[in-house]
């Protein structure tokens, strides 16, 4: 590229912004983190940063790969000022809305990365987060420097041309060139194609051949994902790249093991502005049809009205001292949990398991999974609404309750798909008296009432239990918060054409006990 190419002049001649309004900054009091926070999660902020802090170090020849290395140099005070400083979008500009999108793809590709990374038990460091995020930093220049082109573009692009090929007609070199050279102008961090001799000597600055690989393969695999999933839920591109992301990973069935990865990322953010794109990811998709086979693709009715949810509460500003709102109860006609058509197998060394249809293998692994991961959550609310989620899209469990001990009883305080069943949504049951009872306020219990042990629990349950569950087989679990037991779980299948059986009994008794351990990590 030519170093006096126009493009390139004309971004020199553009004062950057930030996407987050002056209203989301800390007091000028607030701890040091806070601002850092800020800044982690303003892309645009962060480019500002960076630069600045490599022309610090220009001298040098070493790149600031780190916003924890950036605020070093930098120092707290002079951060402050910075980004106090640096002038904002306006929020309703084209410049602001496109940005928004673009910035929401390269969170959501960064936040699918991470999630790879550690399923394939790679490494994941906060340098491999920045060259996720500024990846595709040429398309946010272009959004500043001609808004309504790439409006146009992105109006073309949903009616089935490429958009990369109309960028490339106008700047007149590849969208990878462009962005390769903005990454060297602004000194951001980026893949590098080999280790430097300097990198080499210092082991742990130096990216491991299998990490520079990964990196290589998934960096574009991830951006291009996240940007066709907010075009078209059902293209052909997308379905080419699905296969190739079971091939990479290894997985049998990628497109539901998306969404819950798509969650993930709408959760990993939680400044409400910087946020709003990806978390509206999933509520942009198209509606799902109820007919035939086209049950099986795409989002379910459920999961676009709990997305729908998350975005309005999210998107109302709100300032950084105060806790996430918890979602309001959803209408019970999204309640119900997704319909799955095939039947998913978990093969074990005395022989095959079969699931009911509406059980979710490899959603409930990835779930697990996080909840084993102690830095996958920001707070306990945000466990139980994934938790309960998860209970009904990947164990296929229809109705829960969540009770905590109030006064000598077993009192509900949440609930999924209870809305029309009073008796389970207002459930009390009184300890004193039921020896089962008893027991699970003790200590971590589990059972399964079913047909042919109900006779025997009506002796050891209060009538009001068995009253609420309607004649259902059902399943109960308590938790503990250190040693306290402070929680007990309600859970049927109530409307399952299947019955429950020992694979749902097992399935639900780990997922809990990896829910347990994620909620004591959190208070650690």
């Amino acid at each position: 590229m030519n170093p006096q190419d126009p493009w390139l002049e004309r971004i020199k001649a553009v004062t950057l912004p930030a996407l987050l309004p002056q209203t989301s900054l800390p007091g000028p009091s607030a701890p040091l983190m806070d601002w850092i926070k800020v800044v982690s999660e303003d892309p645009l902020l962060a480019m500002l940063i960076f630069r600045y802090a490599n022309r610090m170090m220009s001298n040098r020849q070493v790149l600031v790969r780190t916003l924890e290395h950036a605020v070093a140099l930098i120092g707290s005070q002079r951060l402050i000022k910075l980004t106090e400083s640096i002038p904002r979008l306006d929020p309703g500009s084209t410049a602001f809305s496109g940005l928004q999108s673009t910035v929401g793809d390269s969170l959501v590709a960064a936040s699918l990365m991470r999630q790879w990374f550690e399923m394939r038990q790679i490494p994941w460091t906060e340098a491999d987060y920045w060259m996720t995020l500024f990846y595709d930093v040429g398309l946010w220049a272009l959004w500043l420097l001609e808004p309504q082109m790439m409006d146009g573009f992105e109006f073309r692009a949903e009616r089935g041309e490429n958009r990369n090929k109309l960028i490339e007609g106008m700047i007149g070199m590849s969208v990878r060139d462009w962005n390769d050279e903005l990454c060297r102008h602004f000194q951001l961090p980026a893949i590098p194609e080999t280790n430097t001799n300097e990198e080499n000597e210092h082991i742990e600055n130096r990216i491991q051949p299998h990490k520079l690989s990964a990196l290589k393969f998934f960096l574009p695999f991830s951006h291009e994902l996240a940007y066709q999933v907010r075009q078209n839920w059902e293209s052909e591109q997308l379905d080419t790249l699905f296969r190739t992301g079971e091939i990479a990973l290894g997985l049998t069935e990628f497109r539901p093991m998306l969404k819950t990865w798509i969650t993930s990322a709408a959760r990993d953010y939680q400044l409400p502005q910087a946020a709003t794109a990806a978390r509206r990811l999933l509520a942009h998709q198209p509606p799902v049809s109820t007919q035939g086979a086209a049950q099986r693709e795409g989002f379910s009715e459920a999961d676009r009205a709990w997305a729908e949810e998350i975005s309005q509460t999210y998107a109302t500003p709100h300032t950084r001292k105060e806790a996430p709102e918890k979602p309001s109860p959803q209408p019970a006609a999204a309640k119900q949990p997704a319909k799955h058509t095939r039947p998913e197998a978990d093969n074990k060394a005395s022989g095959e398991t079969t699931y009911r249809h509406s059980v979710n293998l490899n959603s409930l692994r990835e779930v697990r999974r996080q909840f084993r991961n102690q830095k996958t959550w920001h707070s306990p609310v945000e466990i139980q609404e994934s938790a309960l989620f998860c209970l009904q899209q990947s164990l296929g469990l229809h109705r829960i309750v969540v009770m905590e001990q109030t006064k000598g009883q077993w009192q509900a305080f949440d609930h999924e798909g209870c809305d029309h069943y009073l008796l389970l949504k207002h459930l009390k049951l009184p300890i004193t008296g039921s020896s089962a009872l008893q027991e699970f306020s003790r200590r971590v219990t589990a059972a399964w009432l079913r047909k042919d042990n109900r006779a025997k629990a009506r002796k050891q349950l209060p009538d009001a239990l068995f009253k609420a569950a309607d004649d259902q087989d059902f399943f109960l679990r308590s938790f503990t918060i250190g040693r306290e037991v402070t929680m007990m779980i309600y859970a049927d299948a109530k409307g399952d054409p299947e019955p429950l059986g020992e694979s749902d009994y097992r399935l639900f008794r780990e997922f809990c006990a990896d829910w347990n351990t994620a909620l004591n990590r959190i208070r650690q």
